[in-house]
């Protein structure tokens, strides 16, 4: 079924794919910018990739048609001529507060995970274009190959909902699932402790053998299932901790009023024995190295996930950066 059959409106759509756009491209993290207001001839959607490229996203809730190509072909036109200190406007106004005073390069540099920040003329020299619907009509397929053709950078996506014993699953299939998406029975997760919002949390894991979300991010936590790896990522550090979860289902508790939904967790490698400095732990730089692969950073729980082999693989190299748990 498509968002239509749900009677779901496309701002829902538009507002699922931009707090999840880890779900189109796993291995090229984006950081979203900028999205529709009503009234006005806009994208849906406006995202930065790694080298600082504009990404345009086209949403139709149901099938898409011929006129979603030319739509956002005007509003690529419009955008491609954003200059830098319009697209910080535009992040500032799109995320208040959430990288404080950081200029546009530093909140693409954390955000991406990236060893250096972009030098401002690099932002927006080139712009991809993507439509996503449920499906398209010949019309559409067809402009979209007239331009690739001309050598535009543009591409549909389809999606699906499927509902299966009252649960609804929301897929994208335009191209072979990758396996960082579905790693298999075991896999593993990247998890930020929270130290930006809560600075004791980490210790608080540690101390009581957990994993752990809070608040309105709770259900982050939902990603795991018994038997998968998780390694801890502190913010500002590296990797301090990994651990396997056990039991069969998160736990609820409190934390100075704040809810938290958390997985017991059996450790794999020491622990840290203070909080103030981490002098073992295993900086973001070399988990790069170590994996060949870059994460999406400013997630909790980083993307992509690992699958068995590449989980061993860093657990085996986290283990002689801290020591066996």
């Amino acid at each position: 079924m498509d968002f239509q059959q749900r009677e779901k409106l496309e701002k829902d759509l538009e507002n699922l794919l931009a707090g999840h756009l880890e779900m189109l491209f796993e291995d090229v993290p984006l950081l979203p910018f900028h999205q529709e207001r009503v009234l006005q001839a806009e994208a849906d959607i406006y995202a930065l990739d790694e080298q600082g490229n504009m990404v345009l996203f086209e949403l139709k809730r149901s099938t898409a048609w011929e006129e979603a190509v030319n739509q956002l072909l005007r509003y690529t036109q419009h955008a491609g001529q954003w200059d830098y200190d319009e697209i910080e406007r535009k992040l500032r106004a799109y995320a208040p507060g959430e990288y404080g005073s950081m200029s546009l390069a530093e909140a693409h540099q954390q955000a991406l995970g990236l060893t250096t920040a972009l030098p401002r003329e690099q932002f927006n020299r080139n712009q991809r274009m993507i439509v996503i619907g449920s499906a398209a009509d010949n019309s559409l397929i067809r402009g979209v190959d007239f331009w690739r053709k001309k050598g535009l950078d543009i591409d549909f996506i389809p999606y699906r909902v499927y509902e299966i014993k009252g649960e609804l699953y929301f897929e994208f299939f335009s191209r072979p699932y990758d396996v960082h998406a579905n790693p298999g029975n075991v896999k593993g997760v990247l998890f930020d402790t929270c130290r930006r919002y809560y600075p004791n949390a980490a210790q608080r894991m540690i101390e009581k053998k957990r994993i752990s979300a809070f608040g309105d991010m709770k259900d982050a936590v939902r990603v795991f299932r018994k038997n998968d790896l998780v390694f801890y990522s502190h913010r500002g550090v590296g990797l301090i901790a990994a651990a396997r979860i056990v039991g069969k289902q998160p736990c609820s508790d409190d934390m100075d009023g704040e809810e938290e939904l958390y997985w017991d967790v059996q450790f794999l490698t020491e622990t840290p024995k203070r909080f103030d400095q981490f002098p073992k732990a295993m900086a973001f730089a070399r988990v790069r190295e170590v994996m060949d692969c870059n994460f999406w950073w400013a997630k909790t729980a980083k993307v992509p996930y690992l699958n068995r082999d590449e989980s061993e693989h860093l657990l085996k190299e986290l283990q002689k950066t801290l020591g066996e748990g």
